[in-house]
């Protein structure tokens, strides 16, 4: 295999000095139009590129910023992805992609690789419980936490109003009429897995409805997890929830394939409702209601602040920054009143489905 070409091979190429040619490519304002231009022609036509590591030992940093998530199968991830690319492109930077499956050893592994490639700065999904050590790296290294809020993670946080979003969901489907309604979400060891069921209790509280009549499925975070616990819903004695509000993307879906699969007719049967706004949402037959969330105007905030934090000084007793955005309830043809309802006030003793 031919080695790769060299500051040093361009330099002999076209005789001039090799500090001549590394300014003509970093286009510095000392070399000459003309020199630029025949440098970066010799370059482009020997197939060079530069020493990025070399490069990131002279000055600090590379060129790389991290992105660390659970995973990509979730579109919200997906959608934080793109957003997070095209920040950096504008910038000059490259987007390095880590998958966690929220494994503690994993994200430390990801974590000390990117300081070791002097990473400019890493946007986190953090797992529940990181390692001391990726605490201390982050410590040291330009960072900013998304969606999730880990506590021993104390840094700037972009994300969203979770207990408004369930609360606004859940509000919903009791203004229709629902009094019995099942809950799938995520695990409550992350802070977004405890906010959105503290919204589906206080809209029940605020409904002056006693929330042990719901029904209320919580741990997982993947459609495969969703699906089981919708089951074990579907699957339980007594009276049947008319409602089911979501808690998370996949959750969602996981959820729905599971109500499509039994046969149940949505709205008729059971209301639903999900999380996050994909397009699939949009297709199913008059759509999903589902809570709406700015994904890709939170990841470009997020990624532009760490872009702007990353060349500053941040004092020691600077506090972290926080960003919390606002949810909205989108609301298309799963959700209706329950079969046979009578429209009482929330609350109080007469509940229907109880």
């Amino acid at each position: 295999m031919n080695r790769p070409v060299t500051l040093k091979d361009l330099a002999r190429s076209l005789d001039l000095a090799v500090s001549t040619v590394a300014r003509a490519l970093a286009d510095s304002p000392q070399i000459s139009h003309e020199t630029k231009a025949l440098v970066r022609t010799a370059a482009e036509e020997a197939g060079y590129v530069a020493d990025s590591a070399a490069r990131a030992m002279r000055r600090g940093t590379s060129s790389l910023v991290g992105l660390i998530v659970p995973d990509v199968q979730n579109e919200f991830y997906s959608t934080v992805a793109k957003a997070i690319s095209d920040c950096c492109h504008d910038h000059g930077l490259q987007l390095v992609l880590s998958i966690t499956d929220d494994d503690p050893e994993l994200e430390l592994h990801h974590v000390r690789n990117l300081c070791s490639a002097r990473a400019v700065g890493i946007v986190m999904v953090a797992s529940a419980n990181p390692a001391r050590e990726t605490v201390r790296l982050l410590r040291v290294t330009p960072h900013v936490q998304l969606v999730r809020k880990c506590p021993k993670v104390e840094s700037d946080w972009f994300g969203v109003d979770d207990v408004a979003a369930l609360r606004q969901a859940t509000r919903h489907l009791i203004e229709l009429g629902h009094r019995r309604i099942a809950y799938v979400g995520g695990s409550t060891e992350f802070s977004t897995g405890a906010a959105r069921l503290e919204g589906f209790r206080v809209a029940h509280a605020e409904a002056g409805l006693d929330v042990a009549q719901a029904v209320v499925e919580t741990g997982g975070c993947d459609a495969e997890y969703a699906y089981a616990a919708m089951a074990r819903i579907l699957g339980r004695p007594g009276p049947r929830p008319t409602a089911v509000v979501t808690a998370g993307a996949r959750i969602a879906v996981g959820a729905f394939d599971c109500m499509r699969a039994r046969g149940i007719d949505i709205p008729g049967e059971m209301s639903f409702v999900g999380f996050s706004d994909s397009p699939a949402f949009r297709w199913w037959g008059s759509g999903l209601t589902t809570i709406g969330l700015p994904v890709r105007e939170i990841a470009l905030a997020c990624s532009a602040f760490l872009l702007r934090r990353a060349g500053l000084q941040q004092p020691s007793n600077a506090l972290p920054y926080q960003a919390m955005h606002a949810p909205t309830l989108i609301v298309r043809g799963s959700t209706a009143p329950p079969r046979n309802a009578r429209r009482t006030p929330a609350g109080g003793s007469r509940m229907a489905a109880r």
